[in-house]
């Protein structure tokens, strides 16, 4: 458990340094060419680790037989990495991962309320601790800005 708990950090670290990274790379190529060059080296590496696997087995047929719906996730991620690029133009990092954090948790009490019927009251008292936390930063720290 000790090792998915530390992948799981791994990946927070991650994802912020991916976010700087490709933010970097926006401002220098535009943002839609910014997010081509995510995407096509993304896809490069996952080809690359393909071919690479033990299990290398590209079923074309399985793609066929996957509901519509399976490919919308690309479609999400263009536009989460696309929104990410924009924000990242506008807030501090730190806001901008824990808003990040705050959507992803509201939108796994979501599912699990609508998907599994299963609402957790402590967790939704969490994330509005945390926003809560957030405004009372931003109004803290324009105050001081302002004198």
């Amino acid at each position: 458990m000790a090792f998915v708990l530390t992948l799981a950090f791994v990946n927070g670290c991650a994802t912020v340094i991916s976010k700087m990274i490709n933010y970097r790379c926006t401002k220098i190529l535009g943002t839609y060419n910014g997010s081509l060059v995510n995407y096509v080296v993304a896809t490069v590496l996952s080809f690359v680790l393909l071919l690479c696997s033990s299990r290398l087995n590209i079923d074309f047929y399985a793609f066929s037989k996957a509901p519509w719906w399976m490919y919308l996730g690309g479609a999400f991620g263009i536009i989460a990495f696309l929104i990410s690029m924009v924000t990242l133009s506008r807030l501090k990092v730190m806001e901008s991962t824990i808003l990040l954090l705050i959507g992803q948790l509201t939108a796994g009490i979501l599912f699990d309320a609508f998907l599994f019927k299963n609402f957790n009251l402590p967790k939704l008292a969490g994330i509005l601790l945390v926003a809560g936390g957030i405004i009372w930063d931003n109004k803290i720290s324009s105050s001081a800005q302002e004198s």
